[in-house]
């Protein structure tokens, strides 16, 4: 069996078994239903369909408020349940994103003290439920989120931005379900396992200020770009004419359990499990690859020739992960997956190496940038491609074009959408 063939089995098993349905149906396994007169199921993310359905499967329905409310991209998955279906956006809103947000505010307005508000959260939460400030329009909160993924922004930068111009983020939708008991199930694409962070932490007790979004602001010299009306808003948080998102002191959070089911940690270790199954010695990097796609592969690359020496007679699995961020200069196609696996074949490509190697470098949610890919994968047949091209790789990074490389290099690895989000999976395999 090729390299090739193992690293997709290796992986597409992990998904198989980290399957948010599955994962939800487990971790409500000790919820007792019948503690509440109602329950109010309600998932957003670009895991939603899929939990919802897992937690449907597991729950009552006789106990069930009205139709449960899901958030999500469009994708061929289905459901086999009545529920109130939203397909909004990612990595920006658009209307859906903002009629979603009302209809589970309206939704939670039925809750009592004796009901559960039974939250499912994943990764894409921020952009895919939205209901920006009142003064804030859906096109000033476009350019925002633009601005901001193109800055070079960490997603938890970016979601502290976005928790103080909305009304729904930084634990806001804790306010709207009290005083029901609040339980919230997640999968975490955070790669800290930050919940004020996973999807701007809706149900989570918020620390950072309008300040700090400020300070962000500032930091990536956007104070010039952003919507006027975007940064009055922060302004006004600073001077007190709006409050901050509330924290673990508001009473709000009494009633309020957060609980993370699958992570970027969780996936890592369960690749591991995967890979040892199949003849593989795993070495598990602790570090998260969070940084700059093109230098935080030039990090793994050191760390690949330097195991590369020891893996005589025998198969190794060097399993790391994280979130990368791409700085974007150019005017290509590609994501952070892609720049990243473009990145480390330009460190080593005049390494001289004599073993079997293959590197993946994949979006666990199977959508990379704006691209059909999940991600790309450098072995010594890209090597040997793009030795015989003649082309200048550089000029591919430079222009962050690295879908069109990777594609021209037989590289480009595809998943279609796969119902989670845990952030982002290197598996690196050696003979």
């Amino acid at each position: 069996m090729s390299l090739r063939e193992d690293v997709n089995k290796i992986y597409l098993n992990c998904l198989e078994t980290l399957d948010p349905s599955k994962v939800v149906g487990q971790a409500m396994n000790n919820l007792d239903s019948n503690t509440f007169d109602r329950i109010f199921p309600i998932a957003f993310g670009k895991a939603a369909l899929s939990m919802m359905s897992g937690c449907l499967d597991v729950i009552p329905s006789k106990k069930i408020h009205k139709k449960p409310i899901v958030v999500t991209l469009e994708s061929e998955n289905k459901i086999n349940h009545n529920i109130d279906l939203y397909f909004s956006s990612h990595p920006t809103p658009n209307l859906q994103s903002i009629k979603g947000a009302e209809k589970v505010i309206e939704y939670l307005q039925d809750s009592g003290e004796r009901d559960l508000v039974l939250f499912l959260i994943s990764g894409g939460g921020s952009s895919l439920l939205s209901k920006p400030s009142s003064k804030i329009s859906l096109n000033d909160k476009i350019a925002m989120t633009e601005l901001l993924l193109a800055s070079g922004c960490s997603i938890n930068e970016i979601n502290t931005v976005r928790k103080h111009v909305s009304l729904i983020k930084g634990g806001k939708l804790a306010e709207y379900s009290f005083p029901s008991t609040v339980k919230s199930f997640i999968i975490s694409d955070v790669v800290n396992d930050d919940i004020s962070a996973i999807a701007s932490g809706p149900t989570s007790p918020d620390d950072s200020t309008y300040r700090d979004a400020l300070n962000i602001i500032k930091k990536y010299d956007l104070m010039h770009l952003l919507p006027e009306k975007i940064l009055n808003n922060i302004k006004h948080g600073i001077s007190g004419k709006i409050n901050e998102t509330p924290t673990k002191k508001d009473k709000v959070f009494s009633k309020v359990e957060n609980t993370i089911i699958c992570s970027n940690k969780i996936f890592r270790e369960h690749l591991a499990k995967i890979a040892t199954e199949q003849g593989y010695e795993p070495i598990f990097l602790n570090q998260d690859f969070v940084g700059e796609a093109r230098y935080e592969a030039a990090e793994l690359s050191k760390i690949f020739l330097e195991k590369i020496q020891d893996s005589m007679n025998k198969k190794i699995a060097i399993i790391s992960g994280g979130e990368t961020v791409v700085k974007l200069i150019g005017d290509g196609k590609g994501g952070r997956n892609q720049e990243f696996a473009l990145s480390f074949l330009s460190e080593i490509q005049n390494t001289s190496i004599n073993n079997d190697w293959l590197l993946l470098s994949v979006g666990t949610d199977g959508i990379d940038g704006p691209t059909d890919a999940a991600g790309g994968l450098i072995d010594n047949e890209t090597i040997r491609n793009y030795h015989e091209s003649g082309i200048d790789i550089f000029d591919y990074l430079n222009n962050n074009d690295s879908y069109t490389f990777l594609n021209n290099m037989n590289s480009i690895y595809k998943t279609g959408a796969t119902g989670t989000n845990v952030a982002d999976i290197q598996i690196i395999l050696i003979k």
